[in-house]
């Protein structure tokens, strides 16, 4: 066989046949370059100074921001256009060797890890079982006030912020104060600034017990509220019948109990890890201690409202304002709390 060849190959005919075999060999190789070339071009949607945006990274971008796909094209440009933005920045950021930068190069890390341990605990889910039939009805039978008996509650807000020092003037203020133009006198005499603003807040969007107070008010009650800093003086205006049918219920229930799920199976799987490891605290100040848990169970903690502002009789939580003054939808609002 062997000599059967090299005396082909040493004929005329062997020498056109090898040279044409060749170029066939050559005719696929460059029909399967073009081919690669043509799915990379085709993935390719913008070029940055050579540097590629793919549509991967845009459908990406699309999936994260859970876009519609009606709505889709539209934000299909804009997000284009921020890829771009920060493919320019990335190479501004490259050029100054930014990424060799000590505290840039932990960020990177540490957003690394999170990605991965966020993407196991991810994984552990997703074979979590959907929500049963009887799950949903027995949620929907036990949250009327948020399905079948929903409330809008539409409040006039002044929000403002004093400080420690202004504590008692202020209770006093919440017992004495009818309307919130007492309020604002009160505010202009001690040269507080404050916005006056309306808006909508849906049922679900409030803290169960709060929400339980809510109930208990009527059109005109005057509210004090305490968070973090920002006072909020609200009076009811008006309380909307807002019913979400059990058809509609039942996706937004499915999502609620998922949620539930899925943060459960994470504790646990947290739990089972934690127990498992081997975890040695070199520098024992960082070591969890009984010193250390009764602090934090004596820490106050910080609550939406402060029982100290709210009236017996008037006493409410309400989102943050709408900036803009305007009633917000209280459909959009409602739905998106849940």
């Amino acid at each position: 066989m062997y000599y059967e060849t090299k005396f082909l190959a040493a004929t005329p005919f062997g020498r056109v046949g090898k040279f044409v075999l060749m170029l066939i060999i050559l005719g696929l190789m460059t029909s399967c370059g073009k081919k690669d070339a043509e799915e990379k071009a085709s993935q390719t949607i913008v070029r940055v100074n050579g540097d590629e945006i793919t549509v991967h990274q845009l459908n990406n971008e699309l999936q994260r921001a859970n876009v519609q796909p009606d709505q889709q094209e539209a934000a299909g440009k804009q997000i284009t256009q921020k890829l771009v933005d920060r493919q320019i920045l990335v190479q501004e950021a490259l050029k100054t060797k930014l990424d060799r930068n000590p505290r840039v190069m932990q960020a990177i890390e540490n957003a690394k890890l999170q990605i991965l341990a966020q993407a196991y605990l991810e994984e552990k889910a997703s074979s979590l079982a959907k929500p049963t039939e009887a799950e949903i009805a027995d949620y929907h039978a036990k949250h009327t006030d948020i399905f079948a008996n929903r409330k809008i509650y539409v409040m006039e807000e002044v929000v403002f912020a004093v400080d420690a020092s202004k504590t008692k003037e202020l209770e006093s203020l919440s017992d004495s104060a009818k309307t919130l133009d007492d309020v604002t006198q009160w505010l202009d005499a001690n040269q507080i600034k404050s916005a006056r603003t309306k808006a909508a807040h849906a049922a679900e969007t409030l803290p169960p017990e709060l929400l339980d107070k809510l109930t208990k008010m009527v059109v005109g009650d005057l509210i004090f509220i305490n968070s973090s800093g920002r006072t909020v003086a609200g009076r009811l205006i008006e309380i909307k019948e807002v019913p979400i049918s059990e058809k509609d219920a039942k996706p937004l229930i499915e999502r609620i109990l998922t949620g539930q799920k899925r943060k459960q199976a994470a504790e646990v799987e947290m739990t089972r890890t934690r127990s498992a490891a081997k975890i040695e605290y070199i520098n024992k100040k960082f070591e969890p201690n009984a010193d250390a848990s009764a602090a934090q169970q004596t820490t106050k903690p910080i609550t939406p409202a402060d029982p100290a502002l709210a009236k017996p009789a008037k006493p409410a939580e309400v989102a943050k304002p709408a900036g803009d003054g305007k009633v917000e939808s209280h459909i959009e609002k409602g739905l998106s709390g849940l």
